[in-house]
């Protein structure tokens, strides 16, 4: 029973890794397409309605599956066996409903993370600044709030934009996706600061987000 409970779990842990790999198994086909002449020709494709380029949809790609990737050797490390179990087969979630504020100034580099959001029935709503994302979580009532840390006003802009929130409306949920360092070091202020989780994996981002 308690090996069952240990795969039960682990399993679990797999649905949004899961969600992005069929992401990119749904969107693979348009992308080999126009991979090839698109780096030649400099083409460009729309995620999430941001518009990539060749290089960037490709680098989104990588860390994903990479991600993923790191997300399986830990699952085959936590239940402690030579091979990573067959994946049953779950139901698709069902719609979300909620609502995200997700503040970066660079928003674009999310456009796959966005676009896994929305195909669960999540509204996301991008800002571009500290000030642009209190401006529009003042006027909308959103149920989560997502940030970068680093931004050109400020290297620790999203422990700052929590604080802000919190002064708004304390109960809603902040989380900051960001750079391997700055999760680590940063770690403790942003948490002392109000911030629900910090990490630099957007699967993980994507599992703590509390979309039920």
């Amino acid at each position: 029973m308690e090996n069952l409970a240990k795969l039960i779990a682990a399993l679990a842990s797999l649905a949004w890794p899961a969600a992005l790999g069929l992401l990119l198994f749904k969107l693979q086909v348009p992308i080999r397409s126009l991979l090839e002449s698109g780096l030649k020709r400099k083409f460009t494709i729309k995620v999430a309605g941001n518009e990539l380029t060749m290089e960037e949809a490709s680098e989104q790609q990588r860390a994903i599956v990479s991600d993923l990737q790191a997300k399986l050797a830990e699952l085959e490390k936590r239940l402690n066996m030579g091979a990573v179990p067959e994946v049953l087969q779950m139901a698709p979630p069902a719609p979300s409903g909620k609502r995200i504020l997700w503040v970066d100034d660079k928003p674009k580099n999310n456009s796959y993370l966005i676009a896994t959001l929305e195909e669960r029935g999540v509204r996301v709503d991008t800002a571009l600044s500290t000030d642009e994302g209190v401006a529009q979580f003042k006027k909308m009532n959103y149920d989560i709030v997502v940030s970068d840390m680093g931004r050109p006003e400020s290297d620790k802009a999203g422990i700052d934009l929590t604080r802000k929130i919190k002064q708004v409306r304390p109960q809603t949920p902040v989380y900051i996706f960001c750079g391997t360092w700055a999760a680590r070091t940063l770690r403790a202020e942003a948490l002392a600061a109000g911030v629900a989780e910090i990490t630099a994996s957007g699967s993980t981002l994507l599992s703590a987000l509390p979309l039920s």
